[in-house]
């Protein structure tokens, strides 16, 4: 810093972006594992989590999308590039402003009506998550009709019972059918089209690191069949695990899971 110059520096991060390891040419096989790809969603909600937050006026990031995640050797990710971003003071609900972004990643209701807090965020994150599992872009009008939107296509390939078939196919292992199905859900909450519904970047923590989500404890331990799950106000989406438990629509409480078998 010089005098009223200042400067923003970043640590050195060996591996790049995470755009060039989905998307470039890194050949037959991908080097990012299912543990990797679940490391760097799980590091990037907690970066979230700390501008959503962890802060005082909060920041909506307003550009997450996968070249704006930059990792380290070791495979953690930073979220980069503020150059978007906007700060939404305690007072304030949401701030009205010209619709930037990136196209695929951007928030119906932001592009719609400009209004902009942390469920456009949430969003976008839902769709970083889905382009991590599925290793493909968010619109890609290379692809058949039916595929060309990454959201449409997963929710069919979700309500038809093929959440496996979403599965990068340059993954080096394949990953338990449960680990995809938790994943898959999660992104589902994070682009309800209703914003209200979205859970908080807390709450989507919360979900991604709890060992039985989306089982509750009783019935793991008790050995009650698990129940269907559920998007909200939508049909079943063909993942059974579980029912979602909106009871109230209070988002400040932490995101529970309820049994509905007597």
């Amino acid at each position: 810093m010089v005098g009223i110059l200042r400067m923003l520096v970043y640590e050195y991060v060996d591996n790049g972006n995470l755009e060039q390891w989905l998307h470039g040419d890194v050949g037959p096989v991908s080097p990012l594992t299912w543990e990797h790809r679940m490391k760097i969603i799980l590091g990037t909600a907690k970066g979230l989590m700390y501008l959503h937050e962890g802060l005082e006026p909060k920041v909506v990031h307003r550009d997450v999308k996968a070249s704006n995640i930059l990792l380290d050797k070791h495979w953690n990710a930073k979220l980069s590039d503020f150059g978007l971003a906007k700060l939404l003071g305690p007072e304030r609900s949401y701030v009205t402003t010209r619709v930037m972004g990136t196209f695929g990643y951007v928030a119906p209701e932001y592009a719609g009506t400009g209004m902009l807090n942390e469920t456009s965020d949430v969003y976008s994150f839902g769709i970083l998550i889905m382009e991590i599992i599925s290793g493909r872009v968010p619109v890609d009008y290379n692809r058949p009709p039916g595929e060309v939107n990454l959201v449409d296509w997963l929710k069919t390939m979700v309500s038809t019972r093929n959440s496996e078939g979403v599965v990068d196919p340059k993954m080096p292992q394949k990953p338990a059918s449960r680990a995809v199905k938790k994943a898959l859900l999660v992104a589902l909450r994070c682009v309800d089209p209703d914003a209200s519904k979205r859970p908080k970047i807390g709450q989507i923590i919360h979900m991604l690191e709890v060992e039985d989500f989306p089982y509750n404890r009783d019935e793991r331990r008790g050995g009650r069949a698990p129940t269907k799950a559920r998007l909200p106000g939508k049909p079943t989406n063909g993942i059974d695990d579980g029912e979602i438990d909106n009871s109230g629509d209070n988002h400040d409480q932490p995101f529970r899971w309820k049994n509905t078998v007597a």
